[in-house]
């Protein structure tokens, strides 16, 4: 049965002819097929292989736009500040993922900065 997890810390980057980087830790498993299922909203599924779903938790606003123009992406392994690992991803494009985000314990973009100003008023 495949497994969940979210990826927290991650980064998003743009190359200098358009390709768009993903940065996430590196996993111990080996990708197979990779392939990114994204509707332009909060959250992307990234399926790095039959077993292994990664949640991509709160993709930045600005660059959902181009995310859902792009038909791959470059996924990028780190170990601390050293790649270990990187491939491509298919961008397989949809209108909604059918997951219950909040079932999940994750929030919108909107909700999770709400969140942070109450803090920082506090």
């Amino acid at each position: 049965m495949a497994k969940f997890t979210t990826e927290k810390k991650f980064m998003v980057a743009e190359g200098e002819e358009g390709e768009v980087y993903f940065f996430i830790e590196a996993k111990k498993e080996q990708p197979k097929t990779p392939v990114i299922i994204y509707d332009g909203k909060d959250h992307a599924l990234f399926r790095r292989n039959e077993e292994q779903n990664i949640i991509l938790d709160y993709i930045h606003p600005s660059v959902r736009e181009h995310l859902r123009q792009v038909p791959e992406v470059i996924i990028v392994e780190m170990i601390l500040e050293n790649i270990k690992d990187s491939y491509i991803a298919r961008m397989q494009h949809v209108d909604n993922i059918p997951l219950d985000w909040q079932k999940a314990g994750l929030k919108t973009w909107d909700e999770l900065m709400l969140s942070k100003e109450g803090k920082k008023e506090a």
